[in-house]
């Protein structure tokens, strides 16, 4: 993925999060998580460091 791609997915990746925890819907969230997954680079740019904190913290 190219770095504009990556923001753009992620950007997504985190309204899905939302929209999933506001109508309590495990599977759009898992969806979001699945993303994650998929991209695991040495080091995560900012943009996917964000989302992982997003996760975090709704899981907690």
């Amino acid at each position: 993925m190219t770095s504009g791609r990556v923001d753009g997915a992620f950007a997504l990746a985190v309204r899905a999060v939302d929209v999933g925890l506001r109508f309590k819907s495990g599977r759009i969230v898992e969806r979001a998580r699945s993303l994650r997954r998929a991209y695991a680079p040495a080091v995560p740019p900012k943009v996917v460091r964000d989302f992982d904190d997003r996760l975090h913290d709704a899981y907690l």
